[in-house]
């Protein structure tokens, strides 16, 4: 028995136009709009695309005793002219979920490092919400200032030890669920 197949040119279209090709997980700009993604990759990048990609994009180096089951940890890479120490992605079963840089400055440096990079990301995303930790004689602050966009989706902090910190979220750190404690 011969069968003949025939399809329609109708049909082949729409194959080829929804089925064919893989997802693009990489963004033409390295500071895209908060709510697309973060350095260069889409919030729905795996793991394995961000491995790959990020040190021939960027030069940086890997820290392979940082890795957990869901981060890939680099060192030595640039953002908006500034060398990071640490570049953290964080994954979920739905892709990057977190990037997080850190800046080794220390007293002398860390104001020039800190506004140079807030004044860059101002350009891009518009004036952040600054905001001071509140301070409680029972503990100590986790940080001295921080400047924040898109509902906390994007922050710059100074730490206590000097460093300056950058981390951006696929989601809002405001809205997550509140639970009764």
């Amino acid at each position: 028995m011969n069968f003949k197949i025939s399809f329609s040119p109708k049909f082949l279209l729409i194959l080829i136009i929804s089925g064919c090709g893989e997802t693009n997980y990489l963004l033409t700009s390295d500071t895209p709009q908060i709510l697309e993604g973060f350095y260069g990759f889409r919030w729905t990048t795996p793991m394995s695309v961000v491995d790959s990609e990020f040190p021939k994009r960027t030069g940086a180096a890997p820290i392979d005793s940082l890795n957990r089951y869901n981060t890939s940890n680099f060192s030595e890479a640039y953002f908006l002219g500034g060398l990071t120490s640490l570049c953290q992605f964080t994954f979920n079963e739905t892709g990057l979920t977190s990037v997080k840089m850190v800046f080794n400055t220390n007293h002398m440096t860390f104001e020039d490092e800190l506004f140079k990079l807030k004044e860059k990301l101002a350009d891009v995303y518009g004036e952040p919400r600054e905001s001071l930790e509140i301070l409680d004689y029972r503990t100590l602050p986790e940080y001295l200032i921080r400047y924040s966009w898109a509902e906390s989706r994007l922050d710059i902090t100074l730490k206590l030890d000097y460093t300056v910190e950058i981390n951006a979220f696929s989601f809002s750190p405001l809205l997550r669920p509140i639970f009764n404690k």
